[in-house]
């Protein structure tokens, strides 16, 4: 976008080799520790398939990369991955009060999820347009959003059948969708 400040190409380059350089050594430590676990959790329920333990790590290399690759795209373009971040979470925020409706869970969580819906697209027109009021709900709300799921992970693994890794890029797109609203405060200064 036109209104993006480009990071240049020493700094871009220092922020991706940190955020690769985090994510390989984050993997590399789960790959033994959950050596660890599998062999303490065979103790007691067995011996699992080398075809779980693949898909336990596959599910981590992926979160770790989807974040990843967020930050660093988040990095170079805040405005944009930010806007974009709260943009979807009203969306996604949408269908899940659809799918609690029609599911028949807790009419509180249909009707929350329903505000939420409605809540982060307004705001981020409105933060898009440069109010300050806006963007400082919108980085309250996607960080509250953000650990409200992070807590909740196993709770929508469950409803939505994926793995814990996998429920886990939610709240971790959140976080980045915060950090990179945190990042353009500057733009909201001269606003009243």
């Amino acid at each position: 976008m036109a209104d993006e400040r480009p990071t240049n190409q020493k700094q871009a380059m220092q922020i991706a080799g940190l955020v690769v350089t985090a994510c390989v050594i984050t993997n590399i430590a789960f790959y033994f520790l959950s050596n660890l676990y599998f062999e303490d959790r065979a103790a007691q329920f067995g011996v699992a398939t080398s075809e779980q333990v693949f898909s336990v790590r596959l599910a981590f290399a992926v979160f770790t990369a989807s974040i990843g690759l967020a930050s660093i795209i988040a990095a170079l373009a805040p405005w944009s991955v930010a806007h974009a971040i709260t943009g979807a979470a009203g969306a996604m925020s949408l269908f899940g009060a659809v799918g609690a409706f029609s599911r028949g869970m807790t009419p509180v969580l249909g009707a929350s999820l329903l505000v939420l819906g409605i809540a982060f697209p307004l705001l981020t027109w409105r933060s898009l347009l440069r109010a300050r009021a806006a963007w400082s709900v919108l980085i309250a709300l996607c960080s509250v959003y953000g650990v409200v799921l992070l807590f909740g992970a196993p709770k929508v693994r469950g409803i939505l059948g994926i793995g814990l890794w996998t429920a886990l890029i939610i709240p971790g797109m959140l976080t980045v969708g915060t950090v990179a609203l945190a990042m353009v405060s500057d733009r909201y200064r001269e606003q009243s």
